[in-house]
């Protein structure tokens, strides 16, 4: 008889194991619902607790659900389950929806990209840091009339004015969640476009990662990078690079991984 009642309790065991592995999980979390299908039961706490001796491992989305008290899974978590489910009072929300955290991204990619040709590159970028792109608009935008060199043209104007700032019609609503800022521009007379003169004063880059790099048909980057420099002096330049127009994304990414 107790061979039998034996063989009976392990046959339960395993077809509870097999269920909490393979239960669905609910559409949204919820504290103290380890076994992801949807309510809270003693099954929850039973999980917790075979967690715990290594019977089943849960993934990453049941052990947020599981970890009742917010300080890592142990058999108090358990244990609060049984007290809830027992109409004890408890002190925490166990039933209630997990609210989603979002994770914020702490690397940016800014583009100035009149003609085109830069932004495909900052797109790369972007890629493969798996950050967050932000294009330059200019509040008046450029023609083509604006950029026709050496013809008193807009753009030849504004490079020859060091006091000169076009203005910005965008913003970047929350620099301060970023830890590192690309900066990509294309060559305007040698130099960084003015507008890039303008975005730099119009944050405060303090202890933030800076990474510029250009786009020119023939221009190498000069001194176009470092005279960007004191529009941000707190900020930890790193040494820009030019790129051809159509650069590959293979070569963006080699040249990103060496700041990494």
């Amino acid at each position: 008889m107790k061979r039998v009642l034996s063989l009976i309790i392990s046959l339960v065991l395993a077809l509870s194991v097999f269920s909490v592995m393979t239960a669905s999980a609910a559409e949204e979390p919820i504290c103290g619902d380890a076994d992801g299908d949807g309510t809270i039961t003693i099954m929850d706490a039973t999980t917790i607790q075979r967690h715990l001796v290594d019977i089943l491992q849960l993934s990453e989305e049941r052990l947020k659900a599981a970890d009742i008290s917010g300080d890592g899974i142990d058999i108090t978590d358990a244990t609060q389950i049984q007290r809830w489910l027992a109409a004890y009072q408890v002190s925490y929300p166990i039933g209630e929806l997990i609210e989603h955290e979002e994770e914020s991204n702490d690397t940016l990619v800014v583009v100035f990209s009149r003609t085109g040709h830069t932004k495909p590159l900052a797109e790369y970028a972007a890629t493969y840091l798996e950050a967050d792109l932000f294009e330059i608009e200019a509040a008046v935008p450029y023609t083509d009339e604006d950029i026709a060199y050496y013809t008193n043209c807009r753009a030849d104007r504004e490079q020859s004015d060091p006091t000169t700032r076009p203005e910005i019609a965008n913003t970047v609503e929350n620099m301060e969640q970023y830890d590192t800022v690309v900066i990509a521009y294309p060559i305007w007379h040698g130099q960084a476009p003015k507008i890039i003169y303008t975005f730099l004063e119009s944050y405060d880059f303090s202890g933030k990662m800076i990474i510029p790099f250009c786009t020119s048909a023939s221009s190498g980057i000069g001194s176009s990078a470092t005279n960007l420099h004191p529009l941000a002096p707190d900020a930890i330049w790193k040494e820009g690079r030019r790129f051809a127009i159509g650069t590959s994304q293979a070569t963006i990414e080699e040249w990103l991984a060496t700041f990494q």
